[in-house]
């Protein structure tokens, strides 16, 4: 046990004494590595941070239920009753055609233009409405919502507010999908440049190679210093990559903060996902290692038959 650990900490060292002695050529492949690995990030990023703020505004839509301008209060209170035995409702509100009216032209009061218009029209075009607030955010359980308060007797229509957003996670669905093929494709560019740094130097030390096989060395033995500096390299890109995604989500918090507060709102960037940069590292590491793997094996199935 004592002999195997020593080992592999002596590979380990090797490979960092290495990758110090050729530190300008070690930083520009872990940069390359660390920006390729930034990039499906940020995007991840956006597409999640958009996808939360999507389900939150998901929970504060409405359906607003407008009722026929002629509606009476027997129609009203025939309304609020079926709207009570509703399971699928949260809560709702009426707002009468009167207190509509009041809003609006209290709201007015600053525009000269929209007050002159509404003192031209004499008299409340405004219906009865009541504004609903459902259990449920799934859309489609949303539509089957709103389909059913259309047909209730005296509703003129019946509007979810939440079609944008249904849009919107369409939209987000494309995203990922995106997301997981710029990841896959820039995964296997990252196989090929670590693959091909790691034969360079198996080539490098060719000789040295060929006499530890003529002294008994065995495929295990001659591999394992290649598959660390691969996983070395994946590590310090994955760590150069998140400090990357950190700064860059610092940078544009400050903005996504002053937005959300126009708003009234406290959404914000989170810059300590460490689940995400858990993931970058690991992933980054995973792909160091095997586009090591293949090149060593590659490399040393050649120059053990030569």
């Amino acid at each position: 046990m004592n002999s195997w650990l020593n080992h592999h900490l002596q590979a380990i060292k090797l490979v960092l004494s290495r990758m110090r002695i050729n530190l300008l050529s070690t930083f520009m492949i872990c940069l390359v590595i660390g920006v390729a690995m930034c990039l499906p990030s940020l995007f991840y990023l956006g597409v999640d941070n958009l996808s939360k703020l999507t389900d939150q505004m998901k929970s504060e839509t409405e359906i607003s239920l407008f009722l026929k301008l002629d509606a009476t209060a027997e129609n009203i209170a025939e309304i609020d009753t079926i709207l009570a035995k509703n399971t699928a409702i949260s809560q709702y509100h009426l707002v009468t055609k009167d207190e509509a009216w009041q809003q609006l032209q209290a709201k007015s009061k600053d525009n000269q233009n929209i007050s002159s218009a509404i003192g031209q029209l004499g008299k409340n075009p405004l219906p009865d409405a009541f504004f609903i607030k459902a259990k449920s955010t799934d859309p489609e359980t949303l539509e089957i919502l709103r389909k059913t308060l259309q047909s209730i007797p005296g509703v003129e229509q019946a509007i979810l507010n939440a079609e944008w957003a249904k849009r919107l996670s369409t939209l987000l669905s494309i995203g990922k999908k995106l997301i997981f093929f710029i990841t896959a494709l820039l995964a296997i560019v990252l196989l090929v440049i670590i693959g091909n740094t790691v034969r360079m130097q198996i080539l490098t030390q060719k000789n040295e190679i060929e006499v530890s096989y003529l002294i008994g060395a065995t495929n295990s033995f001659i591999r394992i210093p290649f598959l660390y500096a691969g996983i070395l390299y994946g590590l310090f890109g994955g760590l150069l990559a998140v400090l990357m995604v950190a700064g860059i989500i610092q940078t544009f918090n400050h903005s996504v903060i002053e937005i959300s507060q126009l708003y009234s709102s406290d959404f914000s960037l989170n810059v300590l996902n460490f689940n995400l940069y858990l993931t970058i590292i690991g992933l980054a590491a995973i792909i160091g290692w095997a586009g090591s793997y293949l090149a060593v094996t590659r490399a040393i199935g050649i120059i053990k038959f030569n």
